[in-house]
C-alpha cells in the first residue's frame, strides 16, 4: 500500500476522499478486504457460469434481447460490441477531474464486492489513477439509469487491451459514476460557498446599515430549525463589535427581506444540505449494478440498483435550497445599489460632472447570472423518457447525469455570484463610513481591498476576476484567508 495514499474500501468513501483523489492528485490504494471482497465476488459469477445459471448480461443478453444465452465462445466478442453498441459519446467533453472522480467511484464499487468483476480490473484502474492517465469522457448519453455511454468511453481506452469475461462489460456500463463523481464534487463545492457567502451577507448587512434584530436569540429560538440557529450565531460572531448593534445603527425599523430573512435563507440551504450530503454518502459507497454479487449467498440478483432516483432528488433539493439564496443576493446588489433604498450615492459612486452610473451596470451583470442560477434550479426527476426503449422494460429515468451537470453549472454561477455580492458591499461599507465593523466583516473587507480598490468617481468599476481568482486560490473557503472559525 501507497504511503499517505486514500484507501479504498467500497463502505468509506467521502466527497472529501473523492475531491482529494479527483481533483488534487491524492494516491490511491484498496485495503486488503477489499481486494479479497473483489476476488471472492468474482468467484461466485465464475461458479454461476459453469453451474450454466441463466444470469442477465452474464450468461445472457441485455436489454431487448434479455434471456438470450450467450455461447461461452462469444463471450468476449458479446462483451467488447456490448461496450461499442453503448458508446455513442460526443457533445461536451467531462474535465479531467470529473473522468478521474468516475474512476474512483467504479474503483470503489468493485471494491464492494458487488460487481463480479476480476481484480485485474481494479489493478488497471489503481494504475491509471496513480500514474495520472487521461481519458476523453463525453458528458452527453445518460438518462440517469447507468452512465452507459460516458462509462463506455472511458472503459474502451481504459481496458483497450484486456478481453472482457463473463459479466464484466454489464458490469462496467451499469456504473452511474459520471452523475455521482460529479453531483459529489460539485455539493462539496457548494457546501464551502455556502460557508464564505454568509460572510458577505454580514458584509452587504454593514453596508446597507441593517437591521441585527433578526439575529438575535428570541428571533433564532422562536423558529427553532437547526439551519436558521446555525447561520444567526455564526452572523452574530462575525459581527461582534459591529456599529450595527449600536443604537443608532440601523436605518430602519424592519428591512426588505432579501436582508430580513438571511438567517431564514441561509438556514433553509444548510437544513437541505445535510438532507443532501447524507444521501451522497450513503450513494458514494453504494451499488448501482444490476445484477448484483452476493457473496453471502452465492448467487447473483436481478434489481434496480441503477435507479439513481436519490442521487437525483438530491442534486434537485441542492439546486433548489440556492435559488432562493441567489435571488435574495442580486436583490440585496441591487439594494445597496440603489440610492433610494440605501441612502447612498447613485451607483455607489461620487457625483461628477460626467454622471456616470458606478456600480448600476455591476449590478445588471449580477442579476442576468442570477437568473442563469435560477433556470438550473428546475428539477428533473419529474422527467420520464420514452417506455418504448426495450419494449417497454427500461420505462422511467432518473436523469441523474443532467441533475448532476446542473449543479456543476450552478457551483460556477454561484462563485461569480458571491465575488460580486463582495466587491458591491464592501464599496457600500466605505461609501457610508460608519464604524467600526465586526470582529470577522472588517477582515472580509481587508481581503477585498487586498484585491480591489475603494472606486472613486474617475475610476473604472472594478472587473470581478481579480477577487474571483484569490477566492479560487482559497477554495472559496473565504474563513481561510480572514482566519475566522468554520
Amino acid at each position: 500500500m501507497m504511503t499517505n495514499a486514500v484507501t479504498l474500501d467500497g463502505q468509506t468513501l467521502t466527497t472529501r476522499k473523492l475531491v482529494s483523489i479527483a481533483r488534487f492528485d491524492a494516491p490511491v490504494a484498496l485495503t486488503p478486504e477489499a481486494c479479497e471482497r473483489i476476488q471472492a465476488a468474482r468467484e461466485v459469477v465464475e461458479r454461476a457460469v459453469a453451474r450454466g445459471d441463466r444470469v442477465y448480461g452474464v450468461t445472457t443478453s441485455v436489454g431487448a434481447k434479455t434471456g438470450v444465452p450467450i455461447a461461452s465462445e462469444q463471450i468476449g466478442e458479446f462483451n467488447r460490441r456490448l461496450l461499442l453498441t453503448h458508446n455513442f459519446g460526443h457533445g461536451p467533453v467531462a474535465p479531467d477531474e470529473v473522468v478521474r472522480a468516475m474512476m474512483v467511484i467504479l474503483l470503489n464499487s468493485m471494491a464492494t464486492g458487488r460487481l463480479g468483476v476480476r481484480p485485474l480490473l481494479a489493478e488497471i484502474l489503481v494504475d491509471a489513477l496513480n500514474s495520472h492517465k487521461r481519458f476523453t469522457v463525453h458528458a452527453w448519453g445518460s438518462i440517469g439509469q447507468s452512465d452507459m455511454s460516458p462509462v463506455a468511453d472511458l472503459a474502451l481506452q481504459l481496458y483497450a487491451d484486456v478481453t472482457l469475461v463473463s459479466g464484466e462489460a454489464l458490469a462496467l456500463l451499469n456504473s452511474s459514476a459520471l452523475s455521482l463523481g460529479m453531483g459529489a464534487m460539485a455539493i462539496d463545492d457548494l457546501g464551502r460557498l455556502l460557508g464564505s457567502w454568509t460572510l458577505a451577507a454580514g458584509l452587504s448587512m454593514e453596508g446597507f446599515a441593517a437591521n441585527p434584530s433578526i439575529l438575535s436569540p428570541a428571533a433564532v429560538s422562536s423558529r427553532p430549525f437547526d439551519g436558521l440557529r446555525s447561520v444567526a450565531e455564526s452572523l452574530r460572531a462575525d459581527l461582534e463589535g459591529s456599529y450595527l448593534f449600536q443604537k443608532q445603527g440601523p436605518r430602519h425599523l424592519q428591512d426588505p427581506l432579501s436582508f430580513r430573512s438571511i438567517p431564514i435563507l441561509f438556514g433553509n440551504a444548510l437544513d437541505s444540505f445535510a438532507f443532501v450530503e447524507r444521501q451522497v454518502g450513503i450513494e458514494l459507497n453504494a451499488s448501482q449494478n444490476n445484477p448484483i454479487v452476493s457473496i453471502e449467498d452465492d448467487a447473483l440478483f436481478s434489481v434496480a440498483n441503477f435507479d439513481m432516483l436519490s442521487l437525483s432528488m438530491a442534486l434537485d433539493t441542492a439546486r433548489l435550497a440556492l435559488s432562493p439564496v441567489v435571488t435574495s443576493c442580486t436583490e440585496r446588489v441591487a439594494k445597496l445599489t440603489d440610492s433610494f433604498w440605501s441612502g447612498l450615492p447613485v451607483g455607489l459612486i461620487e457625483e461628477d460632472s460626467v454622471g456616470l452610473p458606478g456600480f448600476n451596470g455591476l449590478a445588471q451583470f449580477h442579476k442576468s447570472i442570477a437568473s442563469e442560477a435560477r433556470l438550473l434550479a428546475a428539477p428533473v426527476v419529474g422527467e420520464l423518457s420514452s417506455s418504448s426503449h426495450s419494449n417497454g422494460n427500461l420505462d422511467r429515468a432518473s436523469m441523474s447525469t443532467i441533475a448532476a451537470r446542473r449543479v456543476r453549472d450552478t457551483v460556477e454561477v454561484c462563485k461569480s455570484l458571491l465575488g460580486i455580492e463582495l466587491i458591491v458591499a464592501a464599496q457600500a461599507v466605505e461609501m457610508r463610513g460608519a464604524t467600526p465593523l465586526g470582529v470577522t466583516t472588517a477582515k472580509v473587507l481587508d481581503v477585498v481591498r487586498s484585491v480591489v480598490p475603494y472606486v472613486q468617481s474617475k475610476d473604472r468599476v472594478p472587473h470581478p476576476a481579480p477577487l474571483l481568482a484569490a477566492l479560487e486560490d482559497s477554495g472559496y473557503v473565504l474563513r481561510s484567508l480572514v482566519g475566522a472559525g468554520s
